[in-house]
């Protein structure tokens, strides 16, 4: 570690062009970009301060080396809460060995493993981009939810330039709660998200809902079945932000397309798989069930 880097050990079952590839996938995204030099840069707000910085993997050490950018030296407060959102960005603390073990002989996930070998559960560390994520993502293409996610933070977050390009800190609840549904509208949100929007941004602000709130709970199910209690959140929304956010490894969106779409590719079926086949998958994959979503997910997008 030095005034402005640090290292963070990565596990064993671990491939970063594996995770650039996922990286790279969408060209519109807004909260980070990936360098010609397979390099990460990421914005992080600490206190009243924002650090640029600059993930690079080291396969010499088996280490992730963060760089701050923007010329502020890091201190330890700083340091430790980049180091554990990065750590839960790319889920480093996940021991996937009995995953790995089980796909072995998954007809499903046997050559997804193979393919996309150590690639780790990308998820979104902050809860209110992950819950306004599945909000905005509702009954659309990925690519337009992409860009209302863009005109979303780019109106109501915060950014820094460096070398002529934007990085930008995800809006928090506090700063859209003031916003009225036209101007929520303006996004070209429907009116309904735009109220979804609203109010998840007033129940975070007033400290009915939280991350920790939905950590402490027993598994998927019962976090899922309190969560669409919210206006706004069915299943799908639920699980995505208990997969990516909440990191519920027992988490399974059991209707979304992509899952669908992804087990009638891999096994060649004329039609989407039936519920009870999805059931039957679900009490198999058991804990890794989340793994087993991405892993399908990454086949397609």
């Amino acid at each position: 570690m030095t005034a402005n880097s640090f290292e963070i050990k990565v596990p064993q079952i671990f491939s970063w062009q594996a995770i650039l590839g996922y990286l790279k996938r969408e060209t519109n995204e807004v909260m980070f970009q990936v360098t010609e030099q397979d390099r990460v840069r990421r914005a992080f707000k600490v206190g009243t301060q924002i650090y640029l910085c600059e993930i690079a993997y080291l396969p010499e050490t088996g280490q992730l080396k963060v760089t701050v950018l923007n010329g502020l030296t890091l201190n330890k407060t700083a340091t430790e809460l980049i180091g554990v959102f990065i750590s839960e960005w790319f889920d480093l603390d996940e021991d996937l060995s009995s995953f790995y073990q089980m796909a072995a002989s998954d007809e499903l996930l046997a050559p997804l493993t193979k393919r996309f070998n150590g690639l780790r559960l990308v998820g979104m560390p902050d809860f209110y981009e992950a819950i306004t994520w599945g909000i905005l993502g509702q009954q659309i293409n990925l690519g337009y939810t992409y860009t209302l996610k863009r005109r979303f933070t780019e109106k109501y977050g915060e950014k820094i330039v460096y070398e002529g390009m934007n990085y930008w800190i995800y809006p928090t609840a506090d700063q859209v709660v003031p916003a009225s549904l036209e101007e929520l509208r303006e996004l070209h949100l429907t009116q309904r998200k735009a109220e979804y929007l609203s109010d998840i941004s007033q129940q975070i602000t007033a400290g009915k809902i939280s991350k920790e709130y939905y950590q402490e709970m027993f598994n998927a199910a019962i976090a899922e079945k309190t969560m669409i209690k919210l206006r706004g959140i069915g299943p799908w929304t639920a699980n995505y932000v208990l997969m990516r956010c909440l990191r519920k490894g027992d988490a399974f969106p059991m209707a979304d397309i992509g899952l669908l779409n992804g087990i009638k590719t891999i096994e060649k079926l004329d039609a989407k798989p039936p519920v009870e086949e999805l059931q039957r998958l679900k009490k198999k994959w058991c804990k890794w069930c989340s793994y087993a979503t991405f892993y399908i997910w990454r086949l397609l997008y």
